[in-house]
C-alpha cells in the first residue's frame, strides 16, 4: 500500500527515543524527509542520521526545548527555511511525572504541562498558517491513554491529555475547511524507557514494588503484551497518510484491547 509520504517534509517532536524514535524512522521508511527535534542533541543526531539511511532523502535534526514559545518558533522557522515546507507535524515530546496528588508541587504540573500540554498546542499554532497556506497539512498528536483512564498516581498526566483529546477534536473542526486533517493516537503502555521510569514513579508513590505495579499495569492486556514504539508508529503514519484522507478529528487508541468500554 502506498501511503504517498515520499517526499512529504515530516516534523517529529520528541524524537530522539522511543514512540517518537520510532514515529520518525517509519516516516523516513515511506520516503518523507524528516526533521527530529528533541533536547538530547546527541541522540537527535543518530536519529537523523538513521532516518536519511533509511528515506534516501535529506533528513535534520532540530535540539529545542519545546516547553518555551520562542524555542517552537525557532524550530518551525528552521524546518521552513531548510526544508521549504512542513506537510505533517507530529506532536510527541513531553513526558509527564508521576506522583501522590498532595505531594506534587505546583511547579511540576507547571513544568510538565508546559513541554506536553502547550508544547503540543504551539507546534500546532505555529505550523497551522504555513499548513493553510499550503492547502493542507497532517497533524498527529501522540496522547497517552490516561485521558480515558483516570489513575489517582498519574492526575498531571491523566488532566493534560484528557485536553489535548478536547483539543485535537476542536482543531481539526478549524482546520478542515483548510484541508488540514488533525488526529490523535492514544497509545496505552508501551515498551520504552518512559514506561519503565512511570512504573517506577508509580510504585514509589502507592509504596509497592515496581514488579507488583507493571504486573498489574500489564494484566488488562489480552494480547499478552504491550504494545512497541513500532506499533504506535504504524498507527501515525497511516493516520498522516493519504490512505486516511477521510479521516479528522479522532482519537485512534491502540492498546490492545485492554481499554473496557464501547468507544474507539
Amino acid at each position: 500500500m502506498d501511503l504517498e509520504l515520499r517526499d512529504k517534509v515530516a516534523v517529529v517532536t520528541g524524537a530522539s527515543r522511543g514512540i517518537g524514535h520510532a514515529v520518525a524512522l517509519a516516516l523516513a521508511s515511506e520516503g518523507a524527509r524528516v526533521a527530529v527535534v528533541a533536547r538530547d542533541a546527541s541522540a537527535l543526531d543518530k536519529t537523523a542520521a538513521q532516518c536519511r539511511d533509511r528515506s534516501g532523502r535529506e533528513a535534520m535534526a532540530v535540539t529545542a526545548d519545546l516547553s518555551r514559545l520562542d524555542e517552537v518558533e525557532r524550530t518551525v522557522a528552521t524546518v521552513r527555511e531548510r526544508l521549504g515546507r512542513i506537510d505533517v507535524l507530529v506532536n510527541n515530546a513531553g513526558a509527564i511525572r508521576g506522583g501522590g496528588f498532595l505531594a506534587i508541587p505546583d511547579q511540576q504540573w507547571l513544568d510538565d504541562w508546559s513541554l506536553k500540554l502547550m508544547g503540543y498546542i504551539r507546534m500546532a499554532r505555529a505550523v497551522f498558517p504555513l499548513m493553510q497556506a499550503q492547502g493542507g497539512g497532517r497533524i498527529c498528536n501522540v496522547v497517552g491513554a490516561a485521558a480515558r483512564n483516570p489513575t489517582a498516581t498519574y492526575l498531571t498526566g491523566g488532566a493534560a491529555n484528557a485536553a489535548l483529546v478536547n483539543f485535537t477534536k476542536g482543531l481539526a473542526d478549524l482546520g478542515a475547511p483548510s484541508g488540514i486533517r488533525v488526529t490523535a493516537v492514544s497509545p496505552a503502555a508501551t515498551r520504552t524507557e518512559r514506561w519503565d521510569a512511570l512504573m517506577a514513579q508509580q510504585a514509589a508513590a502507592s509504596g509497592r514494588s515496581v514488579d507488583e505495579v507493571r504486573a498489574e499495569a500489564e494484566a488488562p492486556y489480552r494480547l499478552g503484551r504491550i504494545a512497541t514504539p513500532e506499533d504506535i508508529a504504524d498507527a501515525v503514519c497511516f493516520l498522516v497518510s493519504a490512505r486516511a484522507s477521510f479521516i479528522t478529528g479522532i482519537c485512534l487508541t491502540v492498546d490492545g484491547g485492554a481499554t473496557r468500554g464501547v468507544y474507539a
